[in-house]
């Protein structure tokens, strides 16, 4: 820029000396009559003082004094010239013409001009806009935006290039690169294209525009030096390909779009563009379909932004289909897009189609990456590490490490953590596409290998600690919690997908069983149930009772532990109806003690007693030849913990004491820490009953550390809660609540919504005992929502009993019969003794009879 200024400067200097000289020559002229001035009235004022000595008697000194009759004389000559000389002084001097200005800087008359329209319906990107423009007020030489196919690289350029434009007085040049395509431009002719645009370009000196790419590539560098160009280079394929074209001096500003990141370029600002965020994209077809559109049907929006994956292309097609069909609905649109196997054909609008735009890279691939790309669609979950997508794809070990980093380069796969990486939907179902479709027997032989792996890593650590007390447990633990939806979507699509394919049913059934154990804990309740529909599908496929058994008894612990006690029940009865028909008697037992479980969760206690003495009665009966070792034993202690919770739920303290205290006893012998620590914290439940709190507390505190370490979220939730309610018996409100609310976070941060409900009923009861009955009942009420959420209906019931004892304490007797009613309707196949007290103690506040409270 200063050496511009510079030669402006000369410039004008030059144009400007005729008019410099005639003002020199005016400055002389004045300046010889000011000296002329001077010097005569130096002179006159000499001789008028010599004049004025002679007139006054004075003598001329020597030779002068003949001269003194000319004194007078002489002084009247000086006073005249001095006076003439003045008048001439006084006259006009005519000024020079004035300089013409230099003259204005004028683009050249054939300054190229050739960037595309801007977007119309530009929205979105201001954080990428503003570090854009940042990066040019700074001066960048290079700008390169990257991102996968169809983000709108190409719309964020142009939007800038216009923006800026006029800051480049030399001209705009643009330039399709083509990198994504199977043929990509030859740096050498756009080097020659780019010469011809170029202001006074050699014309019909075609030889210019001739040589090797290095020859015209210094012959542009050499046409742009000191010039300032805006260059745009859309969809570049490489570095490589851009090199040959940047300027080698500053001034100019080139602007690039790729799929790949140009990391090469080393004087390059990255910018990278990724989806739309769900603002973004919900304003986009806002501008395209019409904002009525968008307002008029906010559930059906949602729903095509997320069958778009936010992707601004396929969210502007949507859009313009929209806008061309005005009796669709958004409901419409977001039916047709619901349909993987349509979605493709749906976001297709003439040239502007997902299919063509990921096509176009797709096509770039070699045989082997391609290869690898569409076998990664077969991948059901959201995202996968090497291991699995080496498992995928049949490669050895890491040799998907390679493989992928070149996908992701390609803008084909996106890296989302160390080691983890996922697939666009979009660019998924495209994948799914040139696999032939999921179902097709490339698309079920990738799901089988990746079935298998995810099943012989969960059991190759179990076999490691099999048992939750051992020391590898958390190793298990940690890789089943990592992949836990990928393993749940990989039997599901399995499952879906299998047909007659008996080797993929057997992979689906595998990985379910691998997988068992640590699915039967919280947080993980919710997805077995998705783990077990499917696997129970895979079983039924089969048609060998025993695993159909397996697959219901795993489905009943899942839906009871989730809190479904309906569901849960329906499997247990199925369960041991198939298992009764096989002659395997361990397995037999333990379903006798899954439905006594699942009854004594819905309040039939009789029915629940008479399962549990059938467990206990096939356990004395084992023999070593039919049952594992130690099978018998845990299952005896598992049902005498249930026993004794029966009969503390029937009121029986004592009957309770003792039998929990002999389930104690069995999980001591046994060796079975985990088992121990619940029988001793059912214990201490039953010595609180008992009135007995300091016996409970020695017996339940030293379990919790035990659970955390076990990572039994589950009991720790009952261990802090039993702690509150001793607290709580003891009158220590304060202490109590602090409890109660530890148990309450943790059941949340678990999904535990059972135990956060039966927790959120027992800080109502710290709340009663302060005084504090609004709140009370607020918690109560917030409670039966969660019941209600997951079918826990007995639970409901009950808290509904006390919600209704608290409101007639408060004389709001209306809402208390309605609590009443509906607690009695979830109530009636139950007998607990329970709901009969609660049930009295509301009569009795309301000065009812029992037929008025439905006795």
């Amino acid at each position: 820029m200063g050496e511009r200024r510079l030669r402006h400067s000369v410039r004008t200097r030059i144009l400007c000396a005729p008019h410099d000289r005639d003002v020199g020559e005016l400055h002389v002229r004045r300046a010889f009559v000011l000296v002329a001035l001077a010097m005569a009235s130096a002179v006159t004022s000499v001789l008028l003082a010599v004049a004025v000595n002679v007139a006054t008697g004075g003598e001329l000194p020597g030779r002068l004094a003949p001269l003194e009759p000319y004194a007078w004389p002489a002084v009247a000559v000086a006073a005249l010239i001095t006076a003439l000389l003045a008048l001439w002084q006084q006259r006009p001097v005519a000024e020079p013409e004035p300089a013409p200005p230099p003259p204005a800087v004028v683009p050249p008359r054939n300054r190229p001009a050739e960037l595309p329209a801007q977007p119309a319906l530009f929205t979105g990107r201001a954080e990428e806009l503003d570090r854009i423009l940042a990066a040019v007020d700074e001066g960048a030489p290079v700008i390169a935006v990257s991102g996968p196919a169809g983000v709108g690289k190409s719309a964020l350029a142009l939007h800038v290039a216009h923006r800026i434009a006029d800051r480049y007085p030399d001209g705009a040049l643009f330039v399709r690169l083509r990198g994504a395509g199977a043929e990509p431009a030859d740096p050498g002719d756009v080097l020659s294209r780019l010469l011809r645009s170029l202001p006074d370009a050699p014309g019909a000196d075609e030889g210019e525009l001739r040589g090797d790419t290095e020859t015209l590539a210094a012959r542009f560098r050499t046409r742009v030096a000191d010039r300032r160009f805006l260059i745009v280079l859309d969809d570049a394929g490489s570095s490589a390909q851009v090199r040959p074209l940047l300027p080698g001096t500053p001034g100019s500003l080139v602007l690039v779009t790729s799929r790949p990141v140009l990391a090469e370029l080393a004087a390059a600002t990255l910018i990278r563009l990724g989806v739309f965020s769900v603002a973004e994209a919900r304003d986009l077809l806002a501008r395209v379909a019409g904002s009525d559109r968008v307002k008029a049907d906010p559930e059906a929006t949602e729903a095509v932004l997320r069958a778009c994956g936010n992707l601004p292309l396929a969210v502007g097609i949507a859009g313009s289909r929209l806008r061309a069909r005005p009796s669709w609905s958004m409901a419409t649109l977001a039916e047709r897009l619901a349909d993987e196997g349509r979605r493709l054909d749906e976001l297709s609008n003439g040239p502007d189609a997902v299919r063509a735009s990921v096509g176009a890279t797709y096509t770039e691939l070699d045989a082997y990456h391609q290869r690898v790309y569409r076998r990664l669609g077969a991948h059901p979950g959201t995202d996968f590490d090497a291991a699995a997508a080496a498992a995928l794809c049949d490669v050895l070990g890491g040799g998907a490490v390679p493989a992928l980093d070149r996908l992701v380069e390609r803008q084909l796969v996106e890296v989302v953590a160390s080691d983890r990486y996922r697939l666009h939907d979009l660019l998924r179902l495209f994948a799914v596409e040139q696999l032939g479709g999921a179902g097709g027997p490339e698309g079920r032989a990738a799901l089988r290998r990746l079935a298998y792996h995810y099943a012989a890593n969960a059991a190759g650590f179990a076999r490691l600690a099999p048992l939750s007390s051992e020391p590898g447990y958390d190793q298990r633990h940690a890789f089943v919690d990592g992949e836990r939806e990928n393993i749940v979507a990989t039997v599901t699509a399995a499952v879906a997908v299998a047909g007659d394919d008996a080797e993929l049913l057997e992979a689906a059934w595998r990985l379910a069983v691998a997988v068992e154990p640590d699915f039967a804990h919280y947080p993980f309740h919710a997805d077995g149930r998705r783990l077990w529909t499917a696997g129970l599908a895979a079983a039924t496929a089969t048609g060998q009772p025993d695993r159909i058994a397996h697959a219901e008894y795993a489905m009943a612990r899942a839906a009871q532990y989730s809190g479904d006690i309906r569901l849960g029940l329906a499997h247990a009865r199925r369960s041991l109806e198939w298992w009764e028909r096989t002659s395997d008697l361990p397995s037999t037992a333990a379903a006798h003690r899954r439905l006594a479980s699942a009854l004594h969760g819905a309040g039939r206690l009789a029915e629940a007693e008479d399962h549990y003495g059938q467990t206990l009665r096939l356990c004395r009966e084992a023999t070593p030849e039919a049952w594992p070792a130690g099978e018998a034993a845990g299952l005896r202690a598992s049902a005498l913990r249930g026993l004794g919770s029966l009969q503390l739920a029937r009121g029986d303290v004592d009957a309770a004491v003792r039998t929990l205290q002999r389930a104690v006893d069995a999980r001591r012998d046994a060796g079975d820490t985990a088992g121990l620590a619940r029988a001793r914290t059912s214990l201490a439940r039953a010595h609180r009953k008992a009135g007995r709190t300091e016996v409970a507390r020695e017996l339940v505190a030293p379990q919790l550390p035990v659970f955390r370490r076990l990572g039994d979220a589950m009991w720790e939730v009952t261990a802090l809660r039993e702690l509150g309610r001793l607290e709580l018996t003891d009158g220590r409100l304060e202490e109590a609540a602090g409890w109660l609310e530890s148990a309450k976070a943790v059941a949340e941060r678990t999904r535990n919504h059972t135990g956060a409900g039966i927790t959120l009923a027992a800080l109502a009861e710290v709340d009663l005992a302060a005084g504090r009955p609004a709140v009370a009942a607020d918690r109560f009420r917030e409670a039966v929502a969660g019941f209600r959420a997951v079918d826990a209906h007995v639970r409901e019931g009950l808290v509904l009993l006390r919600l209704a004892v608290v409101l007639a304490h408060q004389g709001e007797d209306a809402e208390a019969d309605a609590a009443v009613a509906r607690a009695q309707e979830l109530l009636a196949d139950t007998d607990l003794a329970e709901a009969e007290e609660l049930l009295e103690r509301v009569r009795e506040l309301r000065g009812a009879t029992r037929s008025d409270l439905g006795g």
